[in-house]
């Protein structure tokens, strides 16, 4: 049983299970060069077909996870959309500045203007939503050559949830499963009790109380990218001084509350998609780190009440968590930190993009009701995406041989821990691309944690980072107790949570960690998990007594993670890094 799901929007994704298992997934951005692509994921749809050897009559069902498709996922530039040229939608960007004007009404008049502006605006995203649906089924099935009948869309919070419980260990057990983010058809928090294939919502919160958005706000009130850069603002908050973030939360710590009739449902004082102008009218004197420490502090204490309020209620101590809201590493360390939670998943790269693999397995579900077929299995890694062999390296290289040196290497582990016990920086390409926002050592840059000097050379010379940001550890499995601080024994294979850290990681893995407070976003690495990369760690302690490597995502400024040969030779090319490995291969700039 094969099913393909997709997801448009933000990281446009698809993903192809087979029985139960993903066999493959990949986002748009990777194949096309454009980060975050908001769009059709043809190339990713390709990819995903190739990979099983099918075609699009093969399949039994394809699945979206909206059944209420958000207007904002569509763009009039035809570069990236150039399905969307109608009417319809270029009205809804006249109404768009409509839609301003009376924002700042209601945000002077909220408890006149508040209820009808809800109301109104639900009616014109249901009227659009229709009509781009209907668009969207139409693509898929003339693109896939299959009848409209097999598209199915499914509600996005479900989607989230779905995913999260049944990707990980727990997906035969009770657990709560919490999902949050900007929105998605129309809610942007659930609470939710799964067990097996039963599953009950114990509260939702409307799109209008969304922390998600309030922190998108933020963000591009710190002159950033919201829905991009909102862990840049989680990054710059440890810099911050504790009596000025105390200031700043005096001042918000109000703003989101909990509802009197349903303890798990957010309410904010304002509607959160009028907060740019809350922060004009009280912020616009206070320092951008101040700021940003101030609002993660807010969202930290919130999600800490809101996960605290449910577990006493539920008394189920296994907590899931999806949603973009729950890629801030640190919200989710205050999380794992909880007495009462026992047990803890957080899904890799929970924000929109996983959506297309929470719509899959509830269509999988859907169609297993009445078949025998195979439980959803959990996750083990997340190496869905495409491989290049030697042969396929080596005729690029071929061509591009006046510009770089190479040579096929034995031993490539043990070539690769040499350069980096003596601090060189290594680019790495190999074995399937992994999915998701985060490098799980298939496409990293590579880099020896005890030198900070390696901080410096990979922000100036290599990928344009800001200087506040930290980098992240590869620590070996084995290590992680002398490097973290990590009582509840929490695995964190996708780097998913932050960690406070040890004394010997402040010496030993110092470049890896953030400058600030010292704690770090680990990949703790089981030798099952990724045996080549293991191996180069292991032979690097082998050398330097240090059970663990910086990693950091092979791309360069404004570019996606590197898919293959021919991305990761221009990226090696166009900036400061001096190796490159590409499976058996090592290759230098002549």
């Amino acid at each position: 049983m094969y099913i393909l799901g997709i997801s448009y929007g933000f990281v446009a994704t698809v993903v192809l299970l087979k029985d139960g298992k993903i066999i493959a997934c990949a986002s748009e951005e990777r194949f096309n060069g454009i980060k975050n692509y908001n769009g059709f994921p043809q190339k990713a749809i390709d990819y995903c077909l190739f990979e099983a050897g099918i075609k699009g009559k093969d399949l039994d069902l394809v699945t979206t996870p909206y059944t209420n498709l958000p207007p904002s996922h569509f763009s009039l530039d035809k570069k990236k959309n150039p399905q969307d040229k109608s009417l319809l939608s270029r009205l809804f960007l006249v109404g768009g500045i409509v839609r301003k004007i009376f924002r700042v009404a209601r945000y002077y008049f909220p408890n006149t203007l508040r209820p009808p502006g809800q109301i109104s605006y639900r009616i014109v995203v249901k009227l659009l939503s229709n009509y781009y649906s209907k668009n969207q089924k139409k693509q898929i099935s003339d693109y896939l050559k299959i009848p409209a009948s097999k598209i199915v869309s499914f509600d996005h919070h479900l989607s989230h949830a779905t995913c999260a419980y049944h990707s990980s260990s727990y997906n035969q057990d009770k657990a709560l499963v919490f999902t949050l983010d900007g929105e998605g058809d129309g809610e942007c928090a659930t609470v939710n009790i799964f067990e097996g294939i039963k599953h009950r919502v114990l509260s939702t919160t409307p799109r209008e109380h969304s922390i998600g958005y309030i922190y998108g706000h933020v963000t591009k009130f710190l002159g950033m990218k919201p829905h991009e850069h909102e862990y840049k603002v989680m990054g710059l908050a440890p810099y911050a001084k504790a009596s000025e973030v105390d200031k700043v939360y005096s001042k918000i710590k109000n703003f989101i509350d909990f509802d009197k009739d349903d303890p798990l449902k957010f309410v904010t004082k304002r509607n959160a998609q009028d907060f740019d102008i809350f922060l004009r009218k009280n912020f616009l004197e206070v320092r951008f780190d101040n700021l940003a420490g101030g609002f993660q502090r807010l969202v930290e204490v919130k999600i800490k009440e809101w996960v605290e309020k449910a577990v006493k209620k539920t008394k189920i101590n296994t907590v899931i968590l999806s949603g973009g809201v729950f890629m801030n590493i640190k919200v989710n360390q205050v999380v794992a930190s909880l007495p009462k939670v026992k047990r803890l998943f957080i899904m890799p790269s929970c924000a929109d993009e996983t959506g297309a693999i929470g719509s899959s397995y509830l269509g999988y579900l859907m169609l297993k009701k009445n078949k025998n077929t195979l439980p959803i299995e959990p996750i083990s890694h997340l190496f869905w995406g495409p491989s290049f062999s030697d042969k396929e390296i080596l005729g690029k290289l071929k061509s591009i041989k006046k510009k770089v040196s190479y040579k096929k290497v034995k031993e490539v582990e043990g070539v690769t821990a040499k350069l980096l016990s003596k601090s060189k920086i290594v680019a790495n390409l190999s074995g399937r691309m992994e999915f998701g926002a985060r490098a799980l050592g298939n496409r990293s840059i590579l880099a020896n944690p005890s030198d900070p000097e390696t901080i410096k050379v990979i922000n100036e010379q290599i990928k344009s980072r800001d200087f506040w940001m930290p980098f992240a550890p590869t620590i070996l499995a084995e290590r992680q107790k002398d490097y973290l601080v990590n009582p509840k024994n929490i695995d964190s294979p996708y780097m998913m949570m932050g960690f406070n850290t040890t004394k010997l990681a402040q010496k030993e893995i110092k470049a890896a960690l953030h400058p600030s407070d010292g704690t770090c976003r680990p990949q703790i690495l089981d030798q099952s998990f990724n045996p080549r990369y293991y191996k180069i760690i292991k032979e690097f302690e082998k050398l330097t007594g240090i059970g663990a490597v910086l990693n950091t995502s092979f791309n360069i400024h404004g570019f996606p993670i590197v898919l293959g040969t021919e991305e990761a030779l221009k990226a090696f090319l166009s900036s400061g890094l001096e190796y490159l490995v590409m499976e058996n291969y090592l290759i230098t700039k002549k």
